[in-house]
C-alpha cells in the first residue's frame, strides 16, 4: 500500500524512554540540511534549547540518495537543565529538532525515579504503550505516539465541528479500535468533562490502558462478532479509526448493526475508510474495488497480535454512501482527511427506524472466522 507523507528527514537514536539512570543523556542523530558550513540545527527539550554539535554525515546519503545531512549530538544535564522549573503534569519529555523549514518532534517516557532525581519530588508521568503494542497501531515505535495521536483527535474535532456535532456536545464517548490509548488520551486532554470508553479485540493492549489509563476511560476488550460489552443507545458518539479498513465485508455489516444499536438516536459515529483509487494495489484487487465499490485485500500483510482475518479493505465513496446508508444517514465522506491517508466518513444514527431492517437483514450474513 503507498503511504503519502511529507518527508522529514531528521532522525534521533531509541529508546524513546529515560530510565533510572539517563538523568544525564546523549541525543544522537542526523538531520537533513541546506547548507553543510551552517547546518543550522536547534534541539529544544521541553521548550527549553541545548546545544548542538553537528558535522557532515554523508552516509545518509547511502540510505537517502542525493540529501546532505549531517549529525546530531547533544549532551543534556537534565537536574541542571531543569533547575528550577516547575514540570507540566502529566510530564513527558518532548524534544524538537529544527533544520532549516524542518520540524520533527521526539517524545521520550520517563521513569519515576528519573523525574524524581530531576524535579526533586514525585511528578505524574505520561505513559507510552511498549514498542511492539505501538507498532501494532501505528506500524512504527519512532517517539512520536502521543504527537500522532493528538493529531488525529484534532482532525476527529475539526470534522466533528464541521458536520455541526462539536466533540464538546457528547458527554458519552466511545474509542472502537482504542488499541492502547493513542488517539482517547488526547480526547480527554481536549474534552475532560467526557465519560470516555474504550473497546478493542487485543486484549493485551486493553491490558496495558486498564494497568496505565484509569484515569483516561473505562477499557474493555470486544470479541469479533457482535454483541459488543454495552447496553443498547448507551454513547451520544463513537469513533472507531481504522476499523472498516481491515474487515471482510459481513463482519463489517454486523459491526455497523451493532454500533447502531449502542448509538443513541441522533448519536454520531465517525469512522475511516480507504479509496481503491488512491493506493497501489494489485491490478485484480483494484479493479475488483472500482467495480464493486468494495474489496477486501485477504493476501495483505497480517498485523502480528492481531487475528488473521484483519487484512486491508478498501471502500468507494458510492458504496459508502448506497450501503451503510441502511444503518446511518451518511453525512460526509472525505479524502485523506483523517489518520494520515485515511478518508473520513461521518454518519449519525437516525431518530427514527428509518433503514435499520435493511441493515439487520444484511448483517445475518455467515461470521468471519478468527
Amino acid at each position: 500500500m503507498a503511504v503519502r507523507h511529507e518527508r522529514v528527514l531528521i532522525s534521533l537514536d531509541p529508546p524513546y524512554r529515560l530510565g533510572d539512570q539517563d538523568t544525564t543523556f546523549n541525543f544522537i542523530g542526523w538531520a537533513e540540511v541546506d547548507d553543510l558550513d551552517d547546518p543550522g540545527i536547534r534541539l529544544t527539550l521541553n521548550g527549553v534549547e541545548v546545544p548542538v554539535r553537528s558535522q557532515p554525515a554523508p552516509h545518509v546519503a547511502d540510505v537517502f540518495p542525493g540529501i546532505t545531512a549531517a549529525t546530531i549530538f547533544a549532551r543534556v544535564d537534565f537536574p541542571a537543565l531543569f533547575r528550577g522549573v516547575t514540570p507540566e503534569e502529566p510530564f513527558l519529555l518532548n524534544a524538537v529538532v529544527t533544520s532549516g523549514a524542518r520540524t520533527r518532534p521526539f517524545e521520550y517516557e520517563v521513569s519515576e525515579a528519573w523525574a524524581q532525581a530531576v524535579f526533586g519530588r514525585p511528578v505524574r508521568r505520561k505513559r507510552t504503550p511498549p514498542e511492539h503494542l505501538q507498532i501494532r497501531v501505528t506500524g512504527a515505535a519512532a517517539g512520536q505516539f502521543h504527537v500522532t495521536g493528538r493529531k488525529v483527535a484534532e482532525q476527529i474535532a475539526a470534522i466533528l465541528e464541521r458536520g455541526g456535532a462539536p466533540l464538546q456536545q457528547h458527554r458519552k464517548i466511545l474509542d472502537f479500535g482504542c488499541g492502547p490509548g493513542r488517539v482517547i488520551s488526547s480526547i480527554k486532554e481536549m474534552h475532560p468533562d467526557a465519560e470516555l470508553f474504550g473497546s478493542d479485540i487485543d486484549g493485551e493492549a486493553i491490558g496495558w490502558a486498564r494497568a496505565n489509563l484509569q484515569d483516561i476511560g473505562d477499557f474493555r476488550v470486544n470479541g469479533p462478532n457482535p454483541p459488543l460489552p454495552f447496553a443498547d443507545e448507551s454513547f451520544d458518539l463513537i469513533y472507531s479509526i481504522s476499523i472498516f479498513t481491515h474487515l471482510p465485508e459481513d463482519m463489517q455489516h454486523g459491526m455497523l448493526a451493532e454500533l447502531r444499536r449502542i448509538l443513541k438516536p441522533g448519536g454520531v459515529l465517525l469512522t475511516t475508510k480507504l479509496n481503491p483509487e488512491a493506493y497501489e494495489l494489485p491490478d485484480d484487487v483494484r479493479a475488483k474495488g472500482l467495480n464493486d465499490g468494495f474489496v477486501y485485500w485477504g493476501d495483505a500483510d497480517a498485523t502480528e497480535g492481531l487475528p488473521g482475518f484483519y487484512r486491508l479493505a478498501y471502500h468507494t465513496e458510492s458504496y459508502v454512501r448506497r450501503v451503510w446508508a441502511d444503518y446511518f444517514d451518511v453525512l460526509h465522506v472525505g479524502s485523506h482527511d483523517l489518520n494520515n491517508t485515511q478518508d473520513a466518513v461521518l454518519m449519525r444514527r437516525p431518530k427514527s427506524g428509518r433503514g435499520f431492517l435493511g441493515g439487520l437483514f444484511k448483517a445475518r450474513g455467515p461470521k468471519a472466522s478468527a
